[in-house]
């Protein structure tokens, strides 16, 4: 049995130029998803779908959900929160609270999993979905979202490989929005953290 994690598919989304999806219909991308996703996840196999499984605005796509295989589990993110926990129970087998995560033991790296980098844990490496292509890697992060995965699950086997390429083999051309050229921007550019709101 093998673990998975992925994010962000998006399904019923069709906002293709947008989200930089090389697809025009709504099905054709989730036929390329779900073939993608069972080349290598098999039905026994543990999925982490850390969040966003649907478009909040297409709840006639849920269904869609049980053509991918894997027991999987979600972390609930802003396009799944508008489902209740009974719309989305028949197709995942656990379901993480938004903006909850979990502490998982990963080939001997102890990682948080949740769907918003913001609420990560500077403690543990931290797997992340949410920003779709924005990026793929921070000093702390791996984004498992499909969009820089081409359309494909992260093996939980590879994790530790990331995480040695952020630490030993990225260089500051990798860490730039750390340089003072974009450093001096943080707080002047890009809105404000909004999808997520602590009670």
């Amino acid at each position: 049995m093998a673990e998975f994690f992925t994010a962000d598919w998006h399904l019923g989304e069709d906002r293709f130029k947008l989200m930089g999806r090389p697809f025009t219909t709504a099905q054709e991308m989730i036929d390329h998803l779900v073939a993608k996703h069972n080349a290598v996840v098999k039905p026994d196999d543990i999925v982490h779908m850390v969040g966003d499984a649907v478009y909040q605005k297409a709840p006639q796509f849920l269904p869609e959900i049980a053509r991918f295989n894997g027991k999987k589990i979600l972390y609930r993110g802003n396009h799944d929160k508008v489902f209740t926990d009974e719309q989305l129970k028949p197709y995942f087998d656990e379901i993480v609270a938004e903006g909850d995560g979990r502490v998982l033991e990963i080939g001997g790296v102890k990682c948080w999993v949740t769907h918003y980098p913001t609420e990560g844990k500077w403690d543990m490496f931290n797997i992340v979905g949410h920003i779709h292509a924005a990026w793929k890697f921070q000093l702390n992060m791996l984004n498992v979202g499909v969009d820089v995965h081409h359309f494909c699950p992260v093996n939980a086997e590879d994790i530790p490989g990331h995480l040695t390429a952020i630490t030993q083999f990225y260089d500051r051309d990798v860490w730039v929005a750390y340089e003072d050229m974009n450093e001096r921007y943080r707080d002047e550019r890009g809105s404000k953290g909004r999808y997520f709101q602590r009670p």
